[in-house]
């Protein structure tokens, strides 16, 4: 599972500064697509901008930004707030405009001398928050609880306060605000989505489906949603529905290779093979395999039973990571199981050396060597698997004929016994084959003094 880049939220403040035309709203937010930010405080009337001698400069300033032409607002705002320094409207303009221009920290000083002015004006504590998502991500989230508790009934500053306090680190805060945000809007995409993925960071994939699904209710076109949807299935190993989740993903992104990768796994798991194999070749279609893709693709094989296709991919895997103990390991029994047995001892050596807390590799080499005829060298194998994990019935049974053909008869003795005792005749090829050597070599013991005596 990946996460997926998010537009920077300077990106957020340019793309308010550039939408659509301000709206005269009583809480002075400009209509506009999510992502949904304050805009400007009310728009002043006709008759009080005729009354006022200075109003030909917010005149122009105002039609300036209205065209998204901020360069040109900024001299008449700036001249008439060399004669009107008190007015909280023009600083929030004059912020507002330099946020267009992203010039933040000029921006940053207008909206906070707009709030110094009028502590109530919600859009300047909104957009102030924006400008400073990226520096300084707390002192947003506290901007963004301003603008909330000035608009109780609004959503959106409570999620943008959610955003700010996850980029701060603080994903419990962050979920609190997410969540009241729902509360105001139940079927608010990003509130759904963000509480998603709070809930994936969180290892609750369960929850995190219910937001994720919600969220694809309301925008069935969304990569994300999509993309969540289907981590949280992978997450709880429902691998059957997380290989549907990711065919609808990739519907609407099928450039996503890891996305595809991802699904040739689920598929693995869910034991579709067949079907795994064909979304590897449309993650390989148009490039060369990789090293990821042959050695997928060499594990699909193996547990096909495909034994030379999965030793031509493994093969090339080793050749573009030689030190992958995965591709070590897999290959080394490819060869087994093709009886070349020569070929597997040092893979599979190799596989041991990477990593020798773990018994795979060990428990493969035992195999190998003993298959090959090196009955000492596999005893020494299987006393350092000993040391790894508890010998099971069928290990005592290999180690008793390595004794044996060693000619070790008391220890060949000793270790059939341990074998007959675990195994309890669950196995009767090896049950009675044990039985008849115990017999013989127990015979053959007693009469070797007799035979030294003479």
């Amino acid at each position: 599972m990946r996460s997926r880049a998010q537009p920077g939220w300077h990106w957020l403040l340019v793309s308010l500064a550039l939408g659509s035309s301000f709206a005269a709203s009583p809480a002075g937010a400009r209509a506009q697509q999510e992502p949904k930010p304050a805009a400007k405080p009310p728009a002043r009337t006709s008759s009080e901008l005729h009354d006022d001698p200075l109003s030909l400069l917010l005149q122009q300033a105002t039609a300036a930004i209205n065209k998204n032409d901020f360069n040109a607002a900024l001299e008449p705002l700036q001249k008439y707030l060399a004669e009107r320094a008190e007015d909280p409207y023009a600083h929030f303009e004059l912020g507002y405009a330099y946020s267009g221009l992203k010039r933040w920290e000029d921006a940053k000083t207008e909206f906070t001398r707009a709030l110094a002015l009028d502590p109530k004006m919600a859009a300047a504590y909104q957009n102030l928050g924006l400008v400073l998502m990226e520096s300084d991500p707390g002192a947003a989230a506290d901007a963004f609880r301003r603008a909330a508790e000035l608009q109780p009934a609004e959503s959106r500053p409570r999620f943008l306060a959610g955003t700010a306090l996850e980029r701060a680190g603080k994903l419990a805060e962050a979920m609190e605000q997410y969540r009241a945000a729902l509360a105001l809007a139940p079927k608010d995409f990003d509130s759904n989505l963000a509480i998603g993925k709070g809930l994936l960071r969180m290892d609750k994939p369960g929850e995190a489906e219910n937001y994720f699904r919600e969220a694809v209710s309301v925008r069935g076109d969304s990569q994300a949603a999509r993309l969540g949807v289907a981590n949280a299935l992978l997450a709880q190993k429902h691998y059957d529905a997380a290989a549907g989740a990711l065919a609808e993903y990739l519907k609407l992104n099928p450039s996503d290779r890891a996305a595809r990768m991802d699904r040739v796994s689920a598929l693995t798991a869910a034991n579709h093979l067949d079907d795994a194999l064909a979304e590897l070749d449309l993650a390989e279609n148009g490039s060369a395999p990789t090293a990821e893709t042959l050695k997928t693709r060499g594990n699909i094989y193996s547990r096909q039973q495909q034994w030379h296709q999965a030793n031509d991919a493994l093969t090339r895997a080793l050749t573009s990571s030689p030190k992958d103990a995965d591709v070590l390991l897999w290959l080394g029994h490819v060869k087994i199981e093709l009886h070349d047995y020569a070929s597997a001892i040092p893979l599979l050596a190799q596989a041991y050396d990477a990593d020798r807390n773990s018994p795979d590799a060990l428990r493969e080499l035992v195999n190998a060597l003993f298959l090959n005829g090196d009955y000492g060298p596999t005893l020494g194998a299987m006393d350092r698997l000993a040391k790894l994990e508890e010998l099971q019935p069928s290990s005592w049974f290999v180690r008793a004929i390595c004794y044996d053909k060693l000619s070790h008869k008391a220890e060949a003795v000793a270790a059939y016994q341990k074998f007959l005792e675990l195994d309890q005749g669950k196995n009767d090829t090896q049950d009675f084959q044990a039985r008849h050597r115990l017999i013989a070599l127990q015979n053959e013991l007693a009469h070797e003094p007799k035979r030294k005596n003479k």
